[in-house]
């Protein structure tokens, strides 16, 4: 079992307590309770866009391109 412990101020209507009304205005202390503890993103993860590779054949002047789009500005 996973668990997560925070404190916050209940202010808004737009919480995830389904009856928020009689916490309105209070400070409260959540527990999260999950089965299996979440996946930790990957600081290190690289996108991988080798799918990608190939799908755009273009033969046009790329520096052209770039400067006439600046000069539309």
């Amino acid at each position: 079992m996973y668990a997560v412990e925070f404190e916050a101020d209940v202010i808004s209507p737009y919480t995830l307590l389904k009856h928020f009304e009689p916490f309105a205005n209070q400070h409260i202390k959540v527990i999260v309770l999950a089965e299996k503890e979440p996946a930790k993103p990957n600081a290190n993860a690289r996108f991988d866009f080798s799918d990608l590779s190939g799908k755009l054949s273009w033969s046009g002047d790329a520096l052209s391109e770039q400067r006439a789009l600046r000069d539309q500005w």
